[in-house]
């Protein structure tokens, strides 16, 4: 099971990007992806090639709505000695207070 955060931000497409990513979760949606919008990204939990295959249907999102420039971040955390989800890091540290 692994952790796949990813970052897209549309460039030269004025201060507010909301519409991209809005596009992108409908997407996600509509892949049934387990996931959750956070701030600076969002979080999808998986398997790596189901995550890796659902990144190449997303990925061309922005692109489709008429950015020209996207800088995309990629963080992947693929633990295999146990099955992790979203939320399981941060409750680990809240257990620890």
């Amino acid at each position: 099971m692994a952790l796949l955060q990813l970052t897209m931000v549309p460039m030269g497409e004025g201060v507010s990007v909301g519409d991209y990513i809005a596009e992108i979760q409908k997407r996600l949606e509509e892949e049934h992806a387990v996931f959750h919008l956070e701030n600076m990204g969002t979080v999808i939990e998986g398997d790596i090639q189901d995550l890796l295959n659902l990144l190449g249907k997303i990925y061309e999102t922005p692109f489709e709505q008429g950015a020209v420039r996207v800088v995309t971040s990629i963080l992947i955390d693929d633990r295999r000695d146990k099955k992790i989800h979203i939320g399981d890091k941060i409750a680990s540290v809240t257990e620890r207070n």
